[in-house]
Parts: structure tokens; C-alpha cells; sequence
């Protein structure tokens, strides 16, 4: 299929459009392909001409017009929040492969409206970073933003978070819809192009991958300026390459001779493949002396969610979901890091047996085990 859209006897059709939206776009082929092309590349230029022939599709266009909206967005998520809380939750009933009660309850205040804003080092500051959140850790995943917050912080880095940063837009051109990103990569470009800033921290692998690397090409596809884009690039760090750098300022509690509770980890795409990153998570771990990290086989093989691919494509993300949690399961943790609020929420919305580990971000389990310090502030 590749081979005839490059060689140009490929037309755009409904069946075509189809074929490439159930890629899961984990990147894995180009990952593999001993001559280095960029398949992930070419399926998305394809799904752009695709958008651009066929237009968005319906049922995409209320979500990516609320990614573009955080009002809009914000108010979505505590209308639904409302109604989870006020109807009982049906036990057999799923959304796509995961069990309806199983989904996670959007945070009652927004996280940046509650911790934006400017949070002081704890003693001497020795960098200062933005720290861009995204919307999962924004609307539902609160406790992550501040394990974030606490560690960073811990370190002596000042954390800044401003109040109008806005979805990395990853959902919207990753599906084509290339030009309707373009405000909130903009938006977010201004915000996050600082000289006075060290680095620009992530906690999801999507806003990582989006910001390090696939803005920038996709500005240059577009033939727009990417000059900005590749600033802020350089600067986009995720919180483990910046926790794993300063191991040796972490103060741990000692955790006794309890015995050691077993973790594996799991590799998000956009983390190990568009970001590269997959030692410095692991270091952490073991840097945790509570703790025994065990590798899982495939570590690095997808989760099966990839956003709302495992609800447009509940089969072949069931399947590939599977194979995940036969792995995991294999190596008997008890806890299943990982690095991506969507990879959480696919593992733990599947992980529904008793005997099945809890699924938490790295970085909560460092910001769980820091000694207590006296804190005082110190502003430049």
C-alpha cells in the first residue's frame, strides 16, 4: 500500500481512509525497518491528504473542537464527572475495552487552576522549568501533577506551570486534521519558547513526542516557519530524564528490611520510540530500594490503547492489549510502571483480575518514598 501512494497510482477512497486509521501509529515498524524509513511518516501524510479529501470525520469533529477550547474541554469533563457520580455505574458495560466502572473520575478542579502558577524550589533553586502538563494530568490524573510538582521541587528546581497552555493537539494531526492543530501548536509554542527557563518538563509520552519531535516536522510539511518549534524542542525533557540526571540529590527513606515489592515497567511508544527514552525510567526503579524491578518479555511492544484507537478499534486493540497483560502477568509484579497517562489508563481499565498488579506512573513511586525536608522558598 505504501509503495503504490509514494509511487503515486494509489487514489484516495473511503476504503483507504479505513485501512490507515486502524494503524495504531506505535511506530514500531520504523523502529524496525533496516533502512530507516519513516513509515509513521508516511501513514500520517497519507491521513492528512485523506482529511483533506474526505474532511473530518463527524463523530471526531465535538472532540477536536473541545481540544482546541480548554473551557470547553474543562466543562465536558465536569459534566461527565457529574454524571458519573450520579448515576450508578452499570458493571457490564464497557467503553471500548475497558469496563465502564473501571474508567477513571475526572479531577473536581483542573489541575492547572488549582497548582499553576510559579512553585519554589525546596532550598536553593538551581533551575527553573515549565512544566507542561497536558490534559490528562490537567482533568484526570491530579495525583500525577503533584508527584511531579513534589519531586522536582525536592531537587531545588523551580516549577513553573502557566494556566494557558492548551492540548499538545497529538490527537488532531495525528488523525490528518494537520491545519486545525496549527492554533494550539502555536499557542502552546509562544507560551513555552522561554530563554529563562532550563527545560520544558513532560509527564505524557504523546505531549513529549508531539513537542520534541513531531511539531517540528510537521511545520515543515506545512511549509510554516519551524524555527520556534525546534527552540522548544530542545528543551523538552521528560520528568525521568530530569529525575534520573540528579539521582544523587534525591533524599529516599530508608525502607527498613521490609521486603521488596516487585515492579515491572512498560515502555509507552511515544516515550521509547519518539523520544528515545527508556533507560532513565528504568533507573529510577532502581534506584528505590524497596523495590525489585522485573523486565517483562516485550516490554516495549504497545499497550493496545493509543488514545481513542482502542475505542474506534476495539478488536485489534483487545488483541494487542491481550498480549500485554499475558506479559505482564507473567512476571508477577505487584505494580506496573509506566510513563503515559494513556498507557495507565488502558493497563489499569484491563487489569481487572484480583491477583492483577496496580498500574501507577513512575514518578509516583519516587515522589512516595522522599524524606521529608524543611521547605522554604527562594525566588530569583
Amino acid at each position: 500500500m505504501i509503495k503504490h501512494y509514494l509511487e503515486g497510482d494509489l487514489s484516495m477512497s473511503r476504503g483507504l481512509q479505513e485501512a490507515l486509521s486502524s494503524c495504531i501509529l506505535c511506530e514500531a515498524c520504523s523502529a524496525a525497518c533496516p533502512s530507516g524509513v519513516r513509515l509513521d511518516r508516511v501513514f500520517e501524510n497519507m491521513r492528512t491528504e485523506l482529511n483533506e479529501a474526505f474532511g473530518t470525520p463527524l463523530a471526531k469533529r465535538p472532540l477536536y473542537a473541545a481540544l482546541r477550547n480548554p473551557m470547553l474541554l474543562r466543562l465536558g469533563a465536569r459534566i461527565v464527572r457529574l454524571g458519573m457520580e450520579a448515576i450508578p455505574v452499570p458493571l457490564n458495560v464497557n467503553v471500548g475495552t475497558i469496563p465502564l466502572s473501571r474508567l477513571p473520575r475526572f479531577n473536581r478542579i483542573p489541575f492547572r487552576r488549582r497548582a499553576g502558577g510559579t512553585i519554589p524550589a525546596v532550598g536553593k533553586r538551581v533551575a527553573r522549568v515549565i512544566y507542561f502538563t497536558g490534559c490528562a494530568t490537567d482533568l484526570i490524573n491530579e495525583d500525577v501533577g503533584e508527584a511531579v510538582v513534589k519531586v522536582l521541587t525536592h531537587l531545588g528546581i523551580e516549577v513553573l506551570i502557566p494556566q494557558d497552555q492548551v492540548c499538545c493537539a497529538a490527537p488532531i494531526f495525528l488523525s490528518g486534521a494537520r491545519r486545525q492543530a496549527l492554533v494550539n501548536i502555536g499557542k502552546n509554542l509562544s507560551i513555552l519558547d522561554r530563554g529563562d527557563v532550563d527545560a520544558v518538563v513532560v509527564d505524557c509520552a504523546t505531549c513529549g513526542g508531539a513537542l520534541r519531535k513531531a511539531i517540528p516536522h510537521l511545520l515543515e510539511d506545512l511549509e510554516e516557519d519551524p524555527e520556534q518549534a525546534r527552540r522548544v524542542a530542545s528543551k523538552v525533557r521528560d520528568v525521568s530524564e530530569i529525575v534520573a540526571e540528579r539521582l544523587d540529590r534525591l533524599e529516599l527513606r530508608s525502607h527498613g528490611s521490609e521486603p521488596r515489592v516487585r515492579v515491572t515497567y512498560h515502555d509507552p511508544c511515544h516515550l521509547a520510540r519518539s523520544m528515545k527514552v527508556s533507560a532513565a525510567p528504568r533507573r529510577l526503579l532502581a534506584a528505590l530500594e524497596d523495590l525489585e524491578l522485573k523486565e517483562m518479555p516485550g516490554s516495549d511492544q504497545c499497550c493496545g490503547g493509543a488514545g481513542a484507537f482502542q475505542f474506534e478499534h476495539r478488536e485489534i486493540s483487545a488483541a494487542v492489549t491481550g498480549r500485554k497483560k499475558q506479559n505482564i502477568r507473567s512476571v508477577s509484579a505487584h505494580i506496573v510502571a509506566t510513563g503515559c497517562p494513556g498507557c495507565q489508563l488502558t493497563l489499569s481499565g484491563n487489569l481487572c483480575e484480583p491477583d492483577d498488579p496496580s498500574v501507577v506512573h513512575g514518578i509516583q513511586l519516587v515522589a512516595q518514598r522522599l524524606r521529608t525536608r524543611a521547605t522554604h522558598s527562594h525566588r530569583s
